[in-house]
Parts: structure tokens; C-alpha cells; sequence
């Protein structure tokens, strides 16, 4: 299969289809393709966490340069192509300005894609409710009927909703894989200048083994809260 993820942010990667996807590449036989719609330089720009020392020095550049760089890195921990990354480079916190220019810019990554791996619609996040647009988008544009889309949802920003359970599924981890992902999660040092962001994601991986996810077809788009 041809596999196509949408990630909003550098780290969405991980805590979004992450725990499956270490299963799509463990078999080996995908060719499995990673978006990146946003830049991440928004990070500390409005939070009530706690940062490190250096946060104060940097620029929002410097701060989307290292976030961009994590990203990449997470390509190669997971033994990803890098020409499988497309870096749509987009302002983050400032999605919904970039959907038309996203629709364009993903419609020849999933021409030909058998399962598309983005956001709920219904999204709290601003980022994450622009990825699913642009990935909804363009396939409707594109009129990929025949294809899987495949739903995550990053729990602080909502959940799945009952009148879709019948298309939700759970995806349960063993230990070892966990340990991947906790040691994936270093990679992102972005995250960790922010004192109880790090301290939630780390509790986080160490304590979650079952993730839900959801699988609709074209027809169901606009039928059900999460899509």
C-alpha cells in the first residue's frame, strides 16, 4: 500500500498514528509517506508551562529551524526515505490561512495513495483542524473514492464520538514497543524546554498501551462528527 500520513506539527508523528505505524514499517512491505504541514515555531509563544533558560534567546525562526530538524530526525529513527518527508513549511498556529495552498501542494503526494492517515475533523487545534481539511480537500478534488482514511485523535484536543464507534477499532502496544516510543519522544528536545508539557508526554507513553483510532471510506465524509 501506498500510505500517506498528515502530521499538524513536527511530534504529532508520534503521538498521533505513531504506536501503528511502528507496525506498517515493522512489515515492511508499504510505502509509507510523511507530510508536515506545519513549522512548529509557535511552540512558546502562548503557554502557562514553565520554560528553560534558553527559550528567552530564541527566535521564532530559530525555534521553527529546531522543530523542522526534530521532524527529519523522526524520518530517520524510523528508517524512513527522506525523500518520503514533504515539508509544507507552513506558519504554525496559522493553518486555516494555508488550506487552498495545502489542498494544492498534497493533491500529487495522494494521487495514487491507497490509505490516507490524517486528523478528526471537530478538532480544538487549530493546526489539526487545517491538516484534515487539506487532506479531505484535496482527496475530494482528486475524487479518491476507492481509498482508506484513516482517523487519529490526539486526546487534548477532543475524541471520538459514539455515532462512529462501529468504525473505531483499538490498537493495544506490548512493552517493547512502548520503548520505542518513549525513546522516539527524546527526539523531540523542543518539547522537552517545556517543564510539564515533558513531564505529561513522558507520563503519557509510559502509561498508554491501547490507542483508538477509525477507518471510513469517501461516502462517509461529512456523515460523522469525527469526519
Amino acid at each position: 500500500m501506498k500510505i500517506v500520513i498528515f502530521e499538524p506539527h513536527p511530534d504529532d508523528l508520534l503521538f498521533g498514528p505513531g504506536s501503528i505505524l511502528l507496525e506498517w514499517i515493522e512489515k515492511n512491505e508499504h510505502d509509507i509517506h510523511v507530510v508536515t504541514v506545519t513549522d512548529g515555531r509557535a511552540c512558546y509563544r502562548t503557554s502557562d508551562d514553565l520554560f528553560s533558560e534558553d527559550v528567552a534567546k530564541m527566535t521564532e525562526d530559530d525555534v521553527a529551524e529546531m522543530r523542522i530538524n526534530e521532524a527529519k530526525q523522526a524520518i530517520k529513527f524510523l528508517g524512513l526515505p527522506s525523500e518520503n518527508h514533504h515539508l509544507f513549511y507552513f506558519h504554525d498556529a496559522e493553518g486555516q490561512k494555508y488550506v487552498h495552498e495545502g489542498i494544492k501542494k498534497a493533491m500529487p503526494l495522494i494521487k495514487n495513495a491507497d490509505r490516507i492517515v490524517l486528523p478528526s475533523t471537530h478538532n480544538r487545534h487549530v493546526d489539526h483542524q487545517a491538516t484534515h481539511d487539506i487532506a479531505i480537500g484535496a482527496s475530494i478534488e482528486l475524487n479518491l473514492t476507492n481509498i482508506e482514511y484513516f482517523v487519529y485523535f490526539i486526546a487534548t484536543y477532543g475524541k471520538f464520538k459514539e455515532d462512529s464507534k462501529e468504525k473505531q477499532f483499538n490498537f493495544t502496544i506490548d512493552e517493547d514497543t512502548a520503548k520505542i516510543l518513549i525513546d522516539w519522544l527524546e527526539i523531540y528536545q523542543s518539547q522537552a524546554k517545556l517543564k510539564w508539557t515533558w513531564k505529561m508526554y513522558s507520563r503519557y507513553l509510559r502509561k498508554i498501551r491501547t490507542w483508538t483510532y477509525a477507518t471510513y471510506n469517501f461516502n462517509d465524509i461529512g456523515k460523522y462528527y469525527n469526519f
